[in-house]
């Protein structure tokens, strides 16, 4: 098995430093890959903001949870020395 992945290892190494496969893999990009890549970016975008809106309104949701929940009240006032630790 070694020497399979030898062998099509260096098959590769030697087609990637072909010019004409150089020159291709260039035209296939350009004329292809690119394309395809600009369509599924401009689909995506809705809904990257989406979730983009959604995890700051979770963000927002948990901030508010935590800032009035009775144990950060707790743990504000003993950082604060006003209380001490309840137990």
């Amino acid at each position: 098995m070694p020497f399979l992945r030898r062998a099509l290892w260096m098959a590769a190494k030697r087609a990637a430093a072909d010019p004409r496969v150089q020159a291709k893999a260039q035209e296939v990009l350009k004329e292809q890959v690119v394309p395809r890549v600009r369509t599924a970016v401009i689909a995506a975008r809705p809904e990257i903001r989406r979730a983009r809106e959604n995890v700051e309104h979770a963000g927002s949701d948990m901030k508010k949870a935590v800032t009035k929940s009775p144990a950060a009240k707790r743990a504000r006032d003993f950082l604060a020395g006003s209380k001490p630790p309840s137990e």
